[in-house]
């Protein structure tokens, strides 16, 4: 089972976001600022980190970077923000514009969840498995 960080300073959205993901099967760890985000991350096995921008202590790009420069690097961090065009270039696998659906949480987290990583020239891509032909012998 997946187990997913979220973080965000406003409790109803933690709240809420907790509720949706553990209905929609998911484990859910839960901090209120980056700070207590990266302590959990780097304490608990995270498949998925979920993160808002503008918090105290620690912003979401914080987040991000930290995951980048840890030993679980290729770990898909998702942003979600109300000011998505100041996000360009950032460490982000993804941005959700606040209000979103969460269906479209569902999905990215499905689409992160199930790609492997690889780390190129200091980005991380995401790439589809590709059956190989088989051979005989």
């Amino acid at each position: 089972m997946c187990t997913v960080l979220v973080i965000d300073d406003e409790q109803t959205i933690v709240s809420l976001l907790q509720l949706a993901l553990t209905q929609f099967g998911y484990n859910v760890e839960t901090a209120t600022d980056g700070r207590e985000g990266i302590q959990k991350f780097d304490k608990k096995f995270i498949d998925i980190v979920i993160t808002d921008i503008c918090m105290p202590n620690m912003d979401g790009e914080g987040v991000a970077r930290h995951v980048r420069n840890s030993s679980r690097k290729t770990t898909p961090v998702v942003a979600i923000s109300g000011t998505p065009w100041l996000l360009k270039g950032s460490d982000f696998d993804k941005v959700l514009t606040k209000p979103f659906p969460l269906k479209a949480l569902y999905d990215t987290i499905e689409h992160l969840a199930s790609k492997p990583h690889k780390l190129t020239k200091n980005r991380f891509l995401r790439f589809e498995q590709t059956e190989l032909p088989s051979t005989t012998h």
